[in-house]
């Protein structure tokens, strides 16, 4: 990988975005805001069946890097709404599965980042949470509706109220992420599913994203199933899917 603030690499079908500033534990500026955005459109143009997202040095990020900062004069609703808040939504949408490789802190934009990723994979002893009542702010790019939805409300009230952090292992118990593993584990097991992603039939992953995406009722879930296994059965992994299942042979799946 380059030494670029964030950086993006290749590893057969998984793409790899890094957020490289170790000496800052990765905050973000605007210029990383920007690059992240790039890399993630050259992920699009790609062949990439799968993202990984982590970070350098054991941090993932600490969230936005506000040194110099002066919330008396800076376009704080600008800087979300027109730098930040577009990316964390292109990484939601990212048309193609995305995993999140948490270790050290995640927070702000960092805790933004890794829930907008489909899957987020976190060491036993990352720190997630909502810091901002330290400085008299609020949770921001997207934690609020993150935390809602995976822990709920009443959970997410009490860390925000609070201001504690959990580690990943609490975050993996109360079904904030995935899993927590082992921080020497971490990277092997993140990368080992990517590249199990990676093999599968990504269009129909690509479907099942949109559905998931869509926070249906039942009824409509049920239609977008019907519609989307049709879409799915259309697809050369899918005829190549079927055929393997009536040849009783392993399928060979080309992301196609």
């Amino acid at each position: 990988m380059s030494e670029a603030t964030v950086d993006l690499a290749f590893d057969g079908a998984v793409a790899e975005i890094r957020l490289n500033r170790p000496d800052k534990k990765n905050s973000l500026r605007p210029e990383e805001m920007a690059l992240l955005d790039r890399h993630l459109a050259e992920i699009e143009r790609s062949a990439a069946r799968c993202l990984l997202l982590h970070g350098q040095g054991g941090s993932f990020s600490a969230g936005r890097d506000i040194a110099g900062a002066d919330p008396a004069t800076d376009n704080n609703e600008g800087i979300l709404k027109r730098v930040i808040n577009p990316v964390v939504q292109r990484l939601r949408i990212l048309p193609l599965p995305t995993v999140a490789a948490v270790e050290g802190p995640a927070l702000g934009i960092g805790f933004g980042l890794a829930m907008a990723c489909d899957i987020a994979l976190v060491a036993d002893d990352a720190l997630l949470g909502s810091p901002f009542r330290n400085i008299g702010c609020i949770l921001d790019c997207g934690g609020h509706y993150a935390m809602a939805e995976r822990i709920g409300p009443h959970r997410a009230a009490e860390l925000i109220y609070t201001g504690r952090l959990i580690s990943g292992r609490e975050a993996a118990a109360l079904g904030l992420v995935n899993r927590a593993v082992g921080a020497a584990d971490l990277m092997a097991e993140a990368r080992r599913m990517a590249r199990q992603i990676a093999d599968g039939p990504t269009m129909a992953f690509k479907i099942s994203k949109r559905i998931l995406l869509a926070n249906a009722n039942y009824a409509r879930a049920l239609e977008l199933e019907a519609e989307g296994q049709a879409e799915a059965l259309r697809t050369a992994d899918g005829v190549e899917g079927f055929k393997a299942f009536q040849e009783k042979r392993r399928p060979k799946f080309l992301g196609r």
